[in-house]
């Protein structure tokens, strides 16, 4: 079963989240700031990081180059799932080492594919 971590301040986005990737055969876990976020993924080391942008303390964009610093994180995909969708904010993401960004709201599809081509892509690369 693959591990996927979402970081989200939004407690309706984590329980949406948290039941469509469990209803498809994943394990989820859950964190609701960014630092929280940078210490579970470094603990569980997921196959997959679900970031949204804006939180407090510290942001998506900050976790994710933390996360790009750190050895035991630096090779685990990230995918921002935010509500800032124009190509600035998407290309800062991009810019930050992201692997993807979907803007909310999203279709559920659209990121069950994304999160697949990513442990794919993941998998190859080993």
């Amino acid at each position: 079963m693959y591990k996927i971590l979402a970081v989200d301040d939004d407690t309706t986005t984590l329980g949406l989240l948290e039941f469509l990737l469990t209803k498809h055969g994943y394990e989820i876990t859950t964190c609701n700031n960014g630092q929280e976020g940078v210490k579970k993924a470094q603990q569980i080391k997921p196959e997959v990081i679900i970031l949204d942008v804006m939180m407090p303390e510290m942001d998506g964009i900050d976790v994710c180059k933390k996360l790009r610093s750190l050895p035991e994180t630096i090779n685990i995909p990230i995918l921002f799932l935010s509500a800032l969708g124009q190509d600035v904010e998407v290309m800062r993401g991009l810019m930050a080492g992201s692997d993807g960004y979907i803007v909310k709201p999203f279709e559920p599809d659209d990121l069950l594919n994304q999160i697949a081509k990513l442990i794919e892509r993941k998998k190859d690369s080993k």
